[in-house]
């Protein structure tokens, strides 16, 4: 992304600089982006977040920790833990989660979601997609 200018980068390059701006323990969002950007056959769409926890008692209430970015970026800071990659099938998103090991992302956990939680969680109706989630502590 160093050669487009931010005017001209897609949705897609703006979140794999954001990607490459975090580093904390054991992430490094330089080795993430890279195998990403080198593999890129396998996956639709990438970004990293950090989810809020809903409140079970007040769900009208901001989940906890939801906009935890937000108030770091004063500081110039990306406070995200959790990349999501979507994928054309489940079986891509397997692929990615075994790169993921192989090319030493260091996680401290890997998720290839269900097919349900893919389709709740992206807001879909049945679909083939395939999501795989990867968190850092």
């Amino acid at each position: 992304m160093n050669t487009v200018p931010l005017s001209d980068a897609t949705t897609q390059h703006i979140q794999l600089e954001l990607l490459r701006r975090a580093g904390f323990n054991a992430f490094d969002g330089h080795r993430v982006a890279a195998s990403l950007e080198r593999h890129e056959d396998l996956w639709l769409a990438a970004c990293m977040d950090r989810l809020g926890v809903t409140w079970r008692h007040d769900p009208e209430r901001l989940p906890s920790g939801s906009l935890i970015k937000l108030r770091d970026l004063r500081g110039n800071h990306w406070n995200a833990d959790t990349l999501f990659v979507l994928t054309d099938n489940r079986y891509q998103a397997r692929t990615v989660a075994r790169l993921a090991v192989e090319e030493r992302w260091h996680p401290d956990d890997i998720t290839v979601h269900t097919d349900e939680e893919a389709a709740d969680a992206l807001g879909m109706g049945h679909h083939t997609h395939g999501l795989v989630s990867l968190w850092w502590d």
